[in-house]
């Protein structure tokens, strides 16, 4: 399985997939170019740890899956409950799906929901 695998998977399911990239200096790129609702990530890029990458989409709030054959970044260790992990090979509905969850939890996160007075508050007037 590749990125492009995964790409095509997150496509049929009703996202929209900028990338993949094979590098921490192209996801940059795309981080300054594009407004991200999500991204799963491999921890090792072609230049380096993908560290300074989920450190600025955490910082944004952005959803974030790790996919890796490797460890997660010691640095990154410190979000391990913010990152969920999977071991390659993942079925890449499988990363899709996490993924989607995750935004969709974000986005409900954000969401203020508009309450009429409850009855009790409407009897006190």
């Amino acid at each position: 399985m590749t990125a492009l695998d995964i790409a095509a998977t997150v496509r049929e399911t009703g996202g929209e997939v900028l990338g993949p990239v094979a590098s921490v200096s192209e996801a940059f790129v795309l981080l300054a170019e594009d407004h991200i609702d999500g991204a799963i990530l491999d921890c090792n890029l072609r230049d380096g740890e993908i560290t300074p990458i989920a450190e600025v989409l955490l910082e944004r709030d952005v959803p974030v899956v790790l996919h890796t054959g490797s460890d997660m970044p010691l640095i990154l260790q410190r979000h391990r409950k913010a990152l969920p992990l999977y071991r390659k090979p993942t079925a890449p509905l499988v990363l899709a799906r996490c993924l989607a969850q995750r935004i969709l939890e974000e986005q409900s996160r954000r969401c203020v929901p508009m309450h009429s007075p409850s009855p009790l508050a409407r009897a006190r007037r």
